[in-house]
């Protein structure tokens, strides 16, 4: 399985893009998928009326499907763990 994790307009620290692949990670291990590829989309909206921007895109490819997981929280960990739960 590859995990890509990018940053739309953002820079990922190292910390971030660690918690990321465990938290990700550790949940399709759980699941006991085995996906071609992974895709994290990590990004801020402009929006400042929005209450939660710190959205987290997780695109999960296999053989016959796509499986996609968008969750929006007040900060980027709170979001990768709610995609991954």
């Amino acid at each position: 399985m590859a995990m890509q994790i990018t940053g739309r307009r953002i820079t990922i620290s190292d910390s971030l893009r660690e918690y990321a692949e465990e938290k990700i990670g550790s949940a399709i291990k759980v699941m006991d998928w085995d996906p071609i590829n992974v895709d994290v989309i990590l990004f801020r909206e402009s929006n400042p009326a929005n209450q939660r921007p710190a959205c987290c895109e997780v695109t999960l490819r296999f053989k016959d499907k796509i499986i996609r997981v968008e969750e929006n929280e007040e900060d980027l960990h709170t979001a990768i763990d709610v995609a991954s739960a």
